[in-house]
């Protein structure tokens, strides 16, 4: 197998007016994603007219062209896995593709298991092996040797039959509406902002709290986001998320009485003054203005009932439609239809995805 090393502006060029010509894009990212809160593209790989090319986006000097080229006329945007590719591509771009296909979700609707990875997916409708042996690369090292190279380029080679062979038998099998209506969702679902006054309510610990706590552990929540975003740090290099509720339950006043909380000097001697206004900010919040205590699912008596009923539906119904469990009906759909059931069934607010598009055809609760 032998790939093409777009490494310049000039190499470049040929293959954008190549991209401008291509209803589809058969695409790969390497990114590394360790120390910082946004993923680092190391390498872009696309797989077109039969070439597979690997782009450097550490050395090309007009990387927009490359943005502005791919992202052109609503192209069908082929990937597998895509949902890290995606958050890789917005942060580069400030864009998403309008219109995905992502060969790991068709395979689930086919019945190939919920995750199935390239490699083997590759192995079960190609016949061929694709090495995994790369898979802890530092993709922003340089430079790459030619077996890091390689590994890559096999990432794409495989995709234009894989679209092929799952594209046929979504047709064939009549699940093709279902799932573009899932790919449709899970864009949808990246374009969607952060509420930052909602972050607490995700916090491990928080339905432990009292109002007037959570009031506090939601400033602390919100800075921590928000400092990450602006350091480019992970939220746990800010603060680890196991502090958060203990320090809203604490409420430290001082600096001594901050020390007494298990984080770093380093984390204490930057962001002290930040975690005690957040304290102080939360405190100062009328009774009014509090959250409301968080219930878990397992505090509402039928929980158990419920959910064992839903479960047994959607078994049955994934069964008679060769669907994976996971996907038609997982713990988190079945919480949110509960959830949404118990609070009166509001009709302002989006319908729970158990009981919209296909997978209302499909259980019919």
């Amino acid at each position: 197998m032998s790939y093409t090393y777009i490494d310049s502006d000039v190499l470049l060029k040929p293959l954008l007016a190549q991209i401008s010509l291509t209803p589809t894009l058969l695409l790969d990212t390497e990114f590394i994603r360790v120390s910082t809160y946004f993923p680092k593209l190391g390498l872009l790989q696309l797989h077109l007219n039969s070439v597979d090319y690997l782009i450097d986006p550490l050395v090309l000097n007009n990387i927009q062209s490359l943005w502005d080229t791919l992202f052109a006329e609503n192209k069908l945007f082929i990937f597998h896995s895509c949902k890290e590719d995606l958050d890789v591509l917005q942060t580069c771009s400030q864009k998403l593709p309008a219109k995905i296909f992502d060969t790991q979700v068709a395979a689930a609707f086919l019945g190939y298991g919920p995750s199935l990875g390239y490699a083997a997916l590759v192995e079960q409708i190609c016949a061929e092996t694709v090495s995994k042996d790369q898979t802890l690369t530092d993709w922003l090292a340089r430079p790459l040797t030619e077996a890091q190279k390689y590994y890559a380029a096999k990432d794409v080679s495989y995709l234009q039959p894989l679209y092929e062979h799952l594209t046929y038998h979504l047709d064939s099998t009549g699940k093709a509406e279902w799932f573009f209506e899932e790919m449709a969702s899970l864009l949808t679902a990246k374009q969607q902002s952060i509420v930052l006054d909602d972050l607490y309510k995700d916090i491990n610990g928080a339905w432990q709290l009292y109002p007037s706590e959570l009031a506090v552990l939601r400033e602390l929540a919100k800075w921590r986001y928000s400092t990450a975003i602006s350091e480019d740090r992970p939220q746990n290099f800010i603060l680890r998320e196991e502090f958060l509720a203990e320090l809203s339950r604490k409420r430290p006043q001082t600096e001594r009485e901050l020390a007494q909380i298990d984080i770093t000097p380093q984390q204490r001697n930057r962001y002290g003054a930040a975690i005690l206004q957040c304290i102080q900010t939360g405190m100062s919040q009328t009774t009014e203005n509090h959250p409301a205590r968080i219930k878990r699912m397992i505090d509402f008596p039928q929980y158990k009932q419920d959910f064992k009923q839903i479960k047994q539906v959607i078994d049955i119904a994934a069964e008679n439609n060769n669907l994976p469990v996971e996907l038609l009906g997982s713990r988190k759909l079945i919480n949110q239809y509960l959830l949404w059931c118990y609070e009166g069934k509001d009709m302002s607010v989006e319908k729970p995805k158990l009981i919209s598009g296909w997978r209302d055809t499909v259980l019919k609760l």
